[in-house]
Formats: C-alpha cells, structure tokens, sequence
C-alpha cells in the first residue's frame, strides 16, 4: 500500500521520524530500545511503537528477530561486571539459543538474566535488581527469564560462597552466599 494512502500519513511528523529512526535500528541489527529512541527522540513511547507498527505494516518491512547477544555488551557496561562474567553470559544465551529457548522472548530482558545466572556462576554480587537496572527492564523480567534459562538448560541451582572482598568487606559463609548454578545429574 506505501505512505501515500496509509495510515501512518496521518500521523506526527516527530512520530513517523522517530519510528523510521527505530525501524532502520532493527533492519541493520542495531541493538537499541524502543525507550532509547522515545527519550531521545521526546515522542512517547507508546505513540512511537504504534507508529512503528503502522510503518512496518504499510510499508511491508521483513524486521529480522532481534538477538539477546546484541544487547550484551551493553547490559554488560551498565552493569559493571568483569569481561569474564560477560563472556560466560554470551555462552549461556549460546546455549539457550540451541535449545530453542531465546525466541519470542525480550532480547534486553534475557540478556540481563544471561548476565545475572553468570554473575553467580562467578561468585559476582550482581543482584536481580541490578540486572534489571542495567538492562532497562522490570525485576520480574529477570526472574521470569532467569526462570527460562534454568529450565532450557537444565541447571539446578546451589548455595556456593562469594568472591572475598565483596558485600560488606568480610568474609562470607558457604551457607550465606550467593545461589550459583550447576548442571543437572543427567
């Protein structure tokens, strides 16, 4: 159909640019957020994606599936974890990936509980919440996804100490440390 008769020709200007803006992201796999482009663009979110939505439709653009391993990095730098910590995370989301388990899911919001599963596997103190944080989504988003992960990978999970030198400068107890995950007994 195109612009001319759709129905995205009836929509803002700032609208139809910053859907452009978000559209041409996602063709050429640039791992930005809807909300990235809404506060940098100062059109609201929900204006911006349903013109986003009415862009694609009438002009018939194929958007690839955007990939929780683009969004990484960044989660990553947010977060401030060490390189070993985000290399451990882009296994994971290798893993899941094999197993079927990273389609139709929030790439930002798999990516932050990829993240958070290989903080415990290090003995890291990245919190749920910190997770979250640095990925720009909500707690439950973690621990829903978080929940994913262990089951498509089959891990179980287990109580191991923290790294020394972390949380409030004393040692910690086996007992009292962070949940760390290991594979199941097959």
């Amino acid at each position: 159909m195109g612009m001319e008769g759709g129905r995205v020709r009836r929509k803002p200007l700032d609208q139809i640019l910053a859907s452009s803006l978000y559209a041409a992201c996602r063709v050429m796999d640039a791992p930005t957020t809807l909300q990235e482009v809404a506060d940098a663009s100062g059109v609201g979110r929900v204006e911006l994606a349903r013109c986003y939505r009415l862009l694609v439709d009438d002009l018939d653009l194929s958007i690839p599936v955007a990939d929780p391993a683009d969004c990484l990095a960044r989660v990553a730098s947010r977060a401030r974890v060490e390189a070993k910590v985000e290399a451990d995370a882009r296994q994971i989301l290798a893993r899941a990936a094999k197993a079927g388990a990273t389609a139709g899911v929030y790439p930002t919001g798999l990516a932050a509980s990829a993240l958070y599963m290989a903080s415990m596997l290090n003995g890291e103190r990245l919190t749920q919440q910190g997770a979250a944080q640095a990925a720009g989504v909500r707690e439950a988003t973690v621990r829903k996804e978080y929940r994913r992960l262990t089951k498509a990978l089959g891990v179980e999970k287990k109580r191991a100490p923290r790294k020394k030198g972390t949380g409030s400068g004393s040692e910690t107890s086996p007992s009292s440390g962070v949940e760390v995950l290991a594979p199941s007994p097959s």
